[in-house]
């Protein structure tokens, strides 16, 4: 059996186990050594520990980034500055993908662009999430909801009313217009979710600005949350 015969049928992204299990079911005991072997013939690339990426000549698309954001540190969904500038709401594009994931902040340095994951507690990952299912498919934020990941990871907060609007349409660069549209109703029920004293702010702050109606009270520290139109969904990844 020749190495592109063996690799047929396989994703562009390979988790390790796949590939391990591939090699065993074909007779292969030291699969670590044929592992090595592949990787200098250019059939594959090693991405980290655990994953792995069909080479150039193997592969018939190229490497996802949304999905390898999504499995490679996962569970987690791609959020924050990516899906801001696709809805309109930031100008300038985004090189690298940004995820949101239980698990500790990190980066990943591919040869087919950047992964950056920041840390969300576990609640807080997947409300307001959906799955795309153009193939591989991958999870993604809502604007509504990248719009509060990314405001939750920003290390600064204006310290009083007066300096927010030229915080978020100056420094933050965010488009009036598209921010006006977007679904307040839906934020709110997902700020009850992150129970943070910094996104109550946010949120109180648009709310005034667009002059849209408050439901229910949005208290900072608040730990249960009404499920109103968020629905908590499971995702299957590969490990």
């Amino acid at each position: 059996m020749t190495d592109l015969e063996l690799l047929a049928g396989l994703e562009t992204e390979i988790p390790g186990w796949v590939l391990q299990n591939r090699l065993r079911e074909n007779g292969y005991v030291n699969v670590w050594q044929k592992i090595e072997g592949l990787v200098s013939d250019g059939y594959i690339e090693r991405l980290k520990r655990g994953w792995y990426c069909l080479g150039p000549l193997v592969r018939r698309r190229e490497p996802s980034l949304r999905y390898l954001a999504c499995n490679v540190c996962g569970p987690a969904a791609v959020s924050g500055n990516l899906v801001l500038f696709e809805a309109g709401i930031i100008p300038d594009a985004v090189a690298s993908v940004t995820a949101v994931s239980k698990k500790r902040s990190s980066s990943l340095m591919t040869p087919y662009g950047n992964i950056h994951w920041e840390r969300l507690p576990s609640n807080m990952v997947f409300p307001g999430t959906s799955r795309v299912e153009e193939p591989p498919g991958y999870i993604r934020a809502t604007k509504e909801k990248a719009l509060l990941d990314q405001l939750y990871i920003t290390r600064y907060t204006p310290q009083n009313y007066s300096l927010w609007k030229a915080f978020v349409f100056d420094d933050l660069r965010m488009d009036e217009e598209a921010l006006a549209g977007l679904d307040f109703t839906l934020m709110q029920e997902l700020a009850r979710i992150f129970a943070s004293a910094k996104i109550t702010k946010y949120m109180n702050w648009f709310l005034n600005y667009f002059g849209m109606p408050r439901i229910g009270r949005l208290p900072g520290g608040e730990k249960s949350y009404r499920r109103g139109r968020i629905e908590e969904i499971e995702y299957e990844f590969a490990e």
